[in-house]
Formats: C-alpha cells, sequence, structure tokens
C-alpha cells in the first residue's frame, strides 16, 4: 500500500510542473528507493528527486532536418527549371565557379525584386523562415515546450530560432548549394527576363532572379509567422482542447492552425499535430496512473 500511494504523489505532482503544462523530470531511483524494499516513504521519495541535467542543443539533427528541406526545396525548383539547370552542354554545375561569381555580382546590383510573382516573395519565404525557426525549436530543449508567452524565455528563445532561418535563408539565397548555384539565377548562362516573364530583356528594368527581397523578407516575416502561429496554438488550440476529448478534432486544429509547425514536426520524426509542450506530460502522466492502479491492485490483494 505504501508503494501505490508514493507512486500516486509523485504522478499527482507531476501535474504542477510549469506555467505551459510541461511535466518536472522525475528520478526513477527516486521512486524505486521508496518502496518498500528499502524501507522507505514517501516524503524520502520527494526529498531525493532530483531534476535530470539539462540537454545541449541537438546540433547533428538540426543540421540533419536542415538539409533534408534543404533537398526537397532543391527538388521543387529544380524541376521547374530543369532546362536552366543544363543550359550549358546539359551537365548540370557546368562552369560552377564562374556562374557562382556571376551570380553573385548580379544580385549585389540587383535592387529589391527578384522578378519572382509577390506570392513567393511575401508569402513564400515567410512560410520557409518559419519552418526553419521551428527546426531550430524543436531541436533545442529550452525551447521546445515553451508556448506563447510575453516572457523573456518566450522570446529569447524565437529570437535565436530567426537567426537560425537567417543564416539558412543566407545560404539559400547566396550560398555554395544555394538557388542561385543550382537554377544560375544571375549567371550569363541565364539572361534576364522582363517584367512580364519573356525573354530576352527588352525593357529598361530587367530581372535576373536575385535581389535582397528574400533575404529580408525570410527571416522577418518568418518571425511573424511563427509567433502567429504559436500565438493560435495557444489561445485556440488549447480552447479546443478542453473543450473535447475528440483526438480528431484536436488533431485537426493543430494541423489546420500551425501548419508550418506540422511540417517541422515530420522532418523532426514526428506526428504533424504533435507539441511537446503537453503531449509527453500526458504520456507520463497516463503512464504513472496505469501503475498507481497496477501497484494499488497489488497492495490491495496481499492486505488482510
Amino acid at each position: 500500500m505504501e508503494q501505490s500511494s508514493v507512486v500516486a504523489q509523485v504522478a499527482a505532482s507531476a501535474t504542477t510542473g510549469g506555467d505551459n503544462g510541461t511535466m518536472p523530470p522525475q528520478n526513477p531511483q527516486a521512486v524505486a528507493a521508496s518502496g518498500p524494499d528499502n524501507g522507505g516513504n514517501a516524503s524520502a521519495a520527494v526529498a531525493t528527486a532530483a531534476p535530470a541535467e539539462p540537454q545541449g542543443f541537438r546540433w547533428r539533427q538540426a543540421l540533419l532536418e536542415s538539409f533534408t528541406f534543404l533537398v526537397i526545396e532543391q527538388a521543387y525548383v529544380v524541376h521547374d527549371d530543369y532546362r536552366w539547370v543544363v543550359v550549358e552542354n546539359g551537365v548540370p554545375f557546368n562552369h560552377y565557379w564562374r556562374d557562382y561569381k556571376q551570380s553573385l555580382t548580379a544580385w549585389v546590383h540587383s535592387g529589391w525584386s527578384d522578378g519572382d510573382p509577390n506570392l513567393y516573395g511575401y508569402v513564400g519565404h515567410p512560410i520557409q523562415g518559419a519552418l526553419t525557426s521551428y527546426i531550430w525549436i524543436q531541436n533545442d530543449p529550452k525551447s521546445e515546450k515553451l508556448e506563447f508567452s510575453n516572457t523573456k524565455a518566450y522570446w529569447r528563445s524565437r529570437l535565436k530560432a530567426t537567426i537560425w532561418n537567417a543564416v539558412y535563408s543566407t545560404q539559400w539565397n547566396l550560398g555554395p548549394l544555394s538557388e542561385v548555384t543550382v537554377e544560375k539565377y544571375g549567371a550569363k548562362a541565364r539572361p534576364p527576363w522582363n517584367t512580364n516573364g519573356s525573354w530576352p530583356c527588352t525593357t529598361k528594368h530587367c530581372y535576373s532572379g536575385v535581389g535582397q527581397i528574400d533575404i529580408v523578407m525570410t527571416p522577418i516575416g518568418g518571425f511573424g509567422w511563427m509567433v502567429g502561429e504559436d500565438w493560435l496554438d495557444k489561445k485556440v488550440v488549447r480552447r479546443v482542447e478542453g473543450a473535447t476529448n475528440n483526438h480528431f478534432l484536436i488533431d485537426t486544429a493543430r494541423c489546420s492552425l500551425n501548419p508550418i509547425r506540422a511540417g517541422a514536426n515530420i522532418l523532426h520524426g514526428k506526428s504533424p499535430w504533435f507539441r511537446a509542450s503537453r503531449d509527453h506530460n500526458e504520456i507520463a502522466l497516463t503512464h504513472g496512473k496505469k501503475n498507481a492502479t497496477a501497484d494499488g491492485a497489488m497492495g490491495g490483494s496481499q492486505s488482510p
């Protein structure tokens, strides 16, 4: 009977974790030490429970997820621009360094617009920024369970995520494995085009596929998109979760109101509707309740 009461107290104490509903880590050795075989009691278990050592940022996993996302993006644009990928002798990356330097020079003198539709620059790139920001968040133990709140911890974590987003964006636009190096944007092998998308350029202002818009809009727009999804998750999805136990409705609300986080979850090997701030907690509490019930049944069968 003592063991069942100890487990029940530890499971109950988990519900008073943090502001975001997170559960503090439990020390299984402390629980084991409180069992009848060791002569412990509930107070000893609580006294000896110690938080686990804080984990560092998971660099390997974050880089792997970012590279996977890069491959997906490049596959899409290569499919659309394949004729330019193989424009010279049918060989990709032919004259790589020459084309790369020409593209960088074109970028310096390009101005704001890259010639893409506004939907790409003002919606597509912020989406890219939000997804890469979530890659940082889900690999940072200090950030993954934080929900929207006006606290230093929350804003600091989102600022770090935006820096990661900006680094990814810079590589995507100007790096050695960027869009310009694969699709030859800004290179002489790919001539500039008119505002209406026709070749060759016969107007005063020509577009080359490179511009400052993506460098600016990806981190700034991505930050706004990420915070917006966090707000919806806290203010709307949380209410849905409190109003129903229907998992289909809850998962639908999570995915529809946080679609970019859902994509990042998939890259992370999780379900699209996964939430680190509460799913781990629910699983742990359910497991604890089952153990407490089982131990109570065993204790009851042994009592006279």
